[in-house]
């Protein structure tokens, strides 16, 4: 974009140049050119009323005046057109590439959208396939650990079940025992008889 606008700069620089100088060579041509011919054409019309040859001093100093103010006005004519038709070729050359920058400025604007965009979903689904991989990761884990904490309950269960089982047990046989020793107290598995009067 730099090396454009630096282009335009020398580009309309160049023009300026070259109209100035053309300005100036068809300012000296043309000044040369229509003092010759008014300074010819006074000194035509002052042969043709007086009809003497060469004509007189003040005929040649009126007609030197006229062809300098003539000439004078011919070149300032021919310059200020010059520099005014120098001035439009470089306002249209200025908007002829402004609108060559607008349109590249466009297509460069576009390519980076587009480049933008296709990043942006590029890393959208790395982001999505990272987030998938994670959650099958904890899913796992998570199954992992409810399998082993189940089982560990279940081992834990069986021990406590064990346990309260002989100690139900113990109990139940420390009762029975407690219970062969107290005075009256019948075993079922003595047939119902006395046995207390028989010490």
């Amino acid at each position: 974009m730099e090396k454009r606008l630096v282009s335009l700069l020398g580009t309309s620089a160049k023009h300026i140049l070259t109209a100035i100088q053309r300005a100036f060579r068809l300012v000296a041509v043309t000044g040369l050119i229509t003092f010759v011919i008014v300074l010819v054409a006074t000194e035509g019309i002052a042969y043709a009323f007086t009809h003497t040859f060469p004509p007189s001093g003040a005929t040649h100093l009126a007609s030197a005046a006229l062809a300098i103010a003539f000439a004078y006005a011919a070149a300032i004519t021919v310059a200020v057109e010059e520099i005014l038709r120098a001035i439009i070729k470089t306002i249209e050359l200025i908007v002829e590439e402004a609108e060559k920058l607008a349109v590249e400025a466009a297509k460069e604007g576009e390519a980076l959208l587009r480049e933008g965009g296709a990043e942006a979903l590029r890393l959208g689904r790395d982001a999505v396939g990272e987030a998938g991989a994670l959650g099958r990761g904890i899913a796992g884990e998570a199954g992992a650990l409810g399998r082993g904490v189940a089982g560990e309950a279940g081992t834990i269960g069986r021990d406590v079940a064990g346990v309260v089982g002989g100690v139900t047990g113990g109990i139940g046989r420390a009762v029975s025992g407690v219970e062969s020793h107290v005075p009256g107290h019948h075993h079922p598995g003595n047939g119902g008889g006395d046995t207390s009067g028989s010490h």
